[in-house]
């Protein structure tokens, strides 16, 4: 058992997958695929071999993991031996520490943040325990990640395609090419393209007469003064209808909204400011946002109701339904294009990365430190046992031989330990 679990362990397997997948990943960038044939990503990324690779990099670091964790697990026992095996009575250092008290120095060691642990004359100190559990945690979370990945196969992804108010009950797979059961009723309400505010002009004209009055260049959003007791507010522009929405607004006051069509059609309106109002001309409209008004159906039932746009999916039953596309027929029907998808391990995949950012934040700021205080002919000996690499961790212990050195503890307490 042992040999296997140093096998998947090893550095060196560790090293050789990853340039494996390295060189893979280049292929996959550069490499050309002809024109009608398997996509690059499926041929490199979705093959077996690769997947193969990608096990066994997730066995690697299970094992690693594992022996982190074992490695922890025992290290307090595995320190205190040491400590119990060091031949410390008859070796000089400059950590010598001309104290009589193990209490007092147990005492001043908790105050610096130290967890004490006493075994006979001898003590072992450790700071920064939860760093220690920094990289097992890391690896968990990339092994959730990979596995979340996985459990991704096990969803789908498909497409639909409705006119407003139509619904439907299936979705098209492409990777069978064939209708599948959605589990519930996908019904489009209601579709329009939002543009950011249009500028055009406009135009009054004598009813009787069909003599242009007045012109006005404006935008949406802004008000245009007709006469001395009469203006408009500009609240919508359809480019598609050419279809121009007024509020009327008489001294100061809304009084209703005015409709008007391009070309010879003409809207009922209920209100008549004395003249007609038609639009002219407008600048290309740009394309602002898609919003489409849905509903979720189950039984007949309207279950649920609510508003997808770009970037802003509507999620049932972990099914994120996105809007990718939409047109008009040549009798002005809306037609709109749905992409859904499903992937049961995108939680997986966010719990690990957040855990993952969370661990490499503990790796770089939260380090583990471990002393350990054994007898001496003349008193005790500080004993660097982890975390005082460097030039700055020979400060940081110099600084703690300072502390500890000091026979009054309060005193002593009033050095703080650099973080």
């Amino acid at each position: 058992m042992k040999p296997i679990l140093d096998f998947f362990s090893s550095v060196k397997l560790t090293l050789g997958l990853l340039l494996g997948l390295s060189f893979v990943a280049i292929f996959g960038t550069i490499w050309p695929v002809e024109q009608g044939t398997i996509q690059r990503f499926e041929l490199y990324y979705q093959s077996l071999w690769f997947r193969l690779l990608l096990g066994f990099l997730a066995l690697n670091l299970a094992a690693c993991t594992w022996r982190t964790f074992r490695r922890i697990f025992g290290e307090k026992q595995r320190l205190l031996s040491l400590l119990e095996n060091t031949e410390s009575a008859s070796q000089t250092s400059d950590h010598n520490l001309a104290c009589d008290d193990l209490d007092k120095l147990a005492e001043r060691l908790q105050e610096q943040g130290y967890r004490v642990t006493l075994s006979g004359e001898r003590i072992l100190a450790r700071r920064g325990l939860v760093g220690r559990w920094a990289l097992p945690i890391l690896h968990l979370s990339i092994l959730a990640i990979m596995v979340g990945a996985l459990a991704a196969q096990l969803g789908f992804v498909g497409t639909m395609n409705l006119y407003v108010t139509h619904q439907s009950d299936q979705y098209f797979d492409w990777d069978i090419e064939a209708d599948v059961p959605l589990g519930f009723t996908f019904r489009l309400d209601h579709f329009e393209p939002q543009y950011y505010p249009i500028d055009l002009r406009f135009a009054t004209y004598d009813k009787e007469t069909r003599k242009q009055l007045q012109e006005f260049t404006t935008r949406e959003g802004e008000t245009v003064e007709l006469s001395a007791d009469l203006s408009v507010q500009v609240l919508r522009f359809f480019p598609e209808e050419q279809h121009l929405v007024l509020g009327l607004v008489r001294e100061g006051a809304l009084i209703g909204e005015y409709h008007s069509l391009s070309g010879e059609r003409t809207y009922p309106n209920s209100i008549d400011p004395g003249f007609e109002i038609k639009p002219t001309a407008f600048r290309d409209p740009l394309l602002k946002q898609l919003h489409a008004e849905v509903s979720i159906l189950e039984n007949d039932e309207v279950v649920r109701q609510g508003i997808i746009e770009v970037n802003t999916p509507l999620v049932h039953r972990g099914v994120a339904i996105y809007q990718t596309a939409y047109s008009r027929d040549e009798s002005g029907f809306w037609t709109c294009g749905f992409q859904l998808s499903k992937d049961p391990g995108e939680p997986l995949v966010w719990l690990g990365s957040i855990v993952l950012t969370m661990a490499i934040l503990l790796v770089f700021f939260l380090r583990f430190y471990a002393v350990g205080i054994v007898p001496t002919t003349n008193g005790f000996r500080l004993i660097s046992l982890a975390g005082f690499r460097g030039d700055a961790g020979k400060e940081k212990l110099a600084t703690l031989v300072a502390i500890l050195k000091r026979m009054d503890g309060k005193e002593g307490s009033k050095i703080k330990y650099p973080q």
